[in-house]
């Protein structure tokens, strides 16, 4: 066997070394992002449950806030009630941001079923 052939087979070995890590890193970052972010892969529907059913705006009692941002200090922008659904399009720890007819902003996860799975 001459030099010349082993170089030729040591880089084709390499070049398909390399292919595969390549394909394996590319795999493994599609099912990281699909983990960290499952509500943006699909279309998710929520819906509201668990509330209070006295309605009482000074205690923040029978609906679910929704806010500008994901936090319970941040503006309330809207107010859901149980059984409302609404559209997921992504989550911060425990916050959906959701949004509906002719609103979105961010709404904690505990009072909503969802369909993401």
């Amino acid at each position: 066997m001459s030099l010349k052939s082993v170089f030729a087979n040591k880089s084709a070995s390499l070049a398909k070394a390399a292919l595969s890590a390549a394909a394996f890193v590319t795999v493994a970052a599609t099912l990281q992002i699909g983990i960290a972010t499952p509500v943006q892969a699909q279309y998710c529907e929520g819906t509201v449950h668990g509330l209070s059913r006295s309605y009482n705006l000074a205690r923040g009692t029978g609906f679910l806030a929704v806010r500008a941002g994901p936090s319970a200090s941040a503006p309330m922008v809207h107010q859901l009630f149980t059984g409302d659904t609404v559209e997921i399009t992504d989550r911060r720890g425990n916050w959906y941001f959701v949004g509906g007819d002719g609103f979105e902003g961010w709404a904690h996860r505990n009072w909503m079923s969802n369909s993401c799975g």
